[in-house]
């Protein structure tokens, strides 16, 4: 008898051993509790792995949320010059320095200042955006939150 044919025989004896115990009483109650048990067991290793997943995927928002301000904060670093010099400061001006900057330029810019001629009021509500990004870059460089208006 080759080796192929007497695993087929052991695997018939098996489950006509199995069939034959699960008849007594006793042997069916012990299998259905420890299939009971097992049932239980893969309902909370399914419970907490969905749980595990809801966290890893709250933290992996929290971390790509995070990533993403500090590439903000980055660019703002990159473009702080242009917006120092928009405002008029020297690089590194420190952010009541650039309040008062932005509020002296808004009142020269402001286009209700310039209300008769309506030339002069498109340019100066053009630099006036100018201005606000500026500000709103700058404060939110130097205070290390966003605005409402800066997201």
């Amino acid at each position: 008898m080759r080796f192929r044919d007497a695993f087929k025989v052991l695997e018939t004896v098996g489950r006509v051993a199995a069939d034959v115990a699960m008849t007594q009483p006793g042997i069916r109650r012990r299998v259905e509790r420890v299939q009971g048990r097992v049932e239980t067991l893969r309902q909370e290793f399914e419970t907490i792995m969905a749980e595990a997943e809801a966290r890893a995927e709250a933290l992996l928002r929290e971390l790509q949320a995070e990533a993403m301000r500090a590439r903000k904060q980055l660019e703002r670093q990159r473009t702080a010059a242009d917006h120092y010099r928009t405002l008029g400061l020297a690089e590194g001006a420190g952010l009541d320095e650039v309040k008062k900057a932005y509020r002296k330029l808004m009142r020269q810019h402001h286009p209700d200042k310039h209300s008769t001629d309506p030339a002069a009021e498109a340019r100066a509500a053009e630099r006036a955006k100018v201005i606000n990004e500026a500000y709103r870059e700058l404060t939110a460089l130097l205070t290390g939150r966003e605005s409402r208006a800066a997201t």
